[in-house]
This record gives structure tokens, sequence and C-alpha cells, in this order.
């Protein structure tokens, strides 16, 4: 391929780029000779970001056109940056490829450099209110040479990474004791909650009120009557406002108070 032709195809990335289709097999991901690609997942809930990068090893390049797809129902693009610098580059945000949305990637260099590092990094946001699930990042290589020489053909590398709310479990009541402090409640906290309420009754089958939401693993409890019976039960939670999700509730422990001239024992 001549520079004219290669800057060529450089230009018309638009228009070739997303009515192209990629024969080749699918692979592992960082498992393609000098081309790798990594998928970091951050944050918490509805909080959280995926870093998505594509890098070659040291090698020859002259020109290339590589391709990120992801599902645009999970994800949003908040951010690329290009790091190696060519002579020329395009970057078509507009790509998609079948029902998927993505970013395109060409370039080329007045000669054939060596080089290494990040081709294309690219930072996610999950969307909201998802409940935990894999997606599927794909980087669709249209071919990356130097000069005459193919370093990469064409195919595809996938990376799958979790992602949304992970699943809340049951929680587990541990204790209900009294301390010089009041009532303290005490459970095994869970990595996916993002909080806690504290629920409490004078009977074990009576009505259940809310006294408390917190996000720690216990709960002093100074609300409370000598000489009567409580039961206490919790449920974990994530989110905020109406988009607010609970697990279950927790087993039921009770505990009879006891004060010595109006304080606790």
């Amino acid at each position: 391929m001549t520079k004219v032709l290669r800057r060529a195809a450089v230009l018309l990335t638009a228009m070739l780029v997303l009515f192209a289709v990629i024969p080749g097999a699918k692979v592992k991901a960082q498992d393609n000779g000098v081309l790798h690609t990594t998928a970091v997942v951050s944050g918490k809930a509805d909080s959280q970001k995926v870093t998505y990068t594509v890098k070659l090893d040291k090698t020859s390049v002259s020109d290339g056109r590589v391709a990120v797809v992801y599902d645009g129902s999970v994800l949003t693009l908040k951010k690329d940056t290009e790091g190696i610098r060519f002579s020329e580059s395009d970057v078509n945000k507009n790509f998609t490829s079948d029902d998927q949305k993505g970013i395109a990637y060409a370039f080329v260099n007045d000669s054939a450099k060596s080089v290494s590092g990040t081709l294309i990094s690219l930072t996610f946001d999950v969307k909201k209110n998802l409940d935990g699930q894999d997606t599927v990042i794909k980087t669709e290589v249209y071919g990356i040479n130097s000069d005459d020489t193919q370093v990469v053909e064409e195919t595809v590398l996938e990376d799958t990474v979790t992602v949304g709310r992970e699943k809340l479990k049951k929680p587990q009541l541990n204790s209900v004791s009294q301390t010089l402090l009041g009532v303290n409640v005490k459970w095994t906290k869970d990595s996916a909650a993002d909080g806690y309420v504290i629920l409490r009754s004078t009977s074990k089958d009576g009505k259940y009120t809310e006294i408390a939401s917190v996000n720690s693993g216990n709960y002093w409890d100074i609300t409370v009557g000598n000489k009567q019976t409580y039961y206490y039960k919790i449920k974990s939670y994530q989110g905020k406002g109406s988009g607010r999700v609970y697990s279950q509730e927790s087993n039921i422990l009770s505990i009879k108070v006891k004060k010595f001239l109006g304080i606790f024992g």
C-alpha cells in the first residue's frame, strides 16, 4: 500500500469502517501477538466506570485501523485518548457494528516507525440502575501494517466485564446485646450494600418500625425503655431515593432491657 493510498484510507475511515465486516476468528483478548487489551472496572453500584485500553508491544508500524465496540444500553463513552502519535489519524465516534455502538481509530505515518504503548484508551460510565451482568467489549482489528508487511491481521478480540449492582445477600443479624451505650445491634456487612435499615418491634410477629439507617455493621439503640423486650431485624439497600433497592429482611433477635437508676446496666 502506497503512502497516498494509506492517507486516503485514513481520511475515508468514516465511510469505510462503518460498513466493514471482520472475517477473522474471535480470539481471547491479550493473546494476539503484539496487540493487547485490558479492561478495568472501578467504583460501585451506580457510580461504576470501565477503563478499556488497547496497547501495542514494541513493533514497526506504518498504518492501521481498529474499532472498539460496546453495548450502548450498558455503557456510555465518556472519554477517549489516543496515545501513540502518527502523522495523520482519524477518530470516528459514530461507528456502529451490528446493533452496537463503537469508536473507530485509523492512523498512518509518513514511513514505518518503531512504536510501543497505548494505542487508544477509553473511559466508560456504567449506566445507572442496572442489575449485575456481564457485558462484552470488542476490539475489531481491520489490519495493522508496517509498509507492506501485516503486523496484526483482521481479527476480533473480546473482553467480558461484570458491571451493575451486585445482588444483595440476605443480611445476617449476629447479636443484640445491652451495653453502657444502649442496645448494640451487630450484623455481617455485605460489600454490595450501600447501607442498612434497622427495624424494631415490641413483639416478634408485630409491626416493625424503622428506627435508623446506617452504613456500618452495627448500631446502638438508646431509645429503649426499662424492662421492655425488643425484637430487631435489618435489611440492606443499594442506591438512593426512588431508585433504592432492598434486600430480604434478616433473621430476628431479641433482648429484654434492664436499667439501673435510669441508666443502662
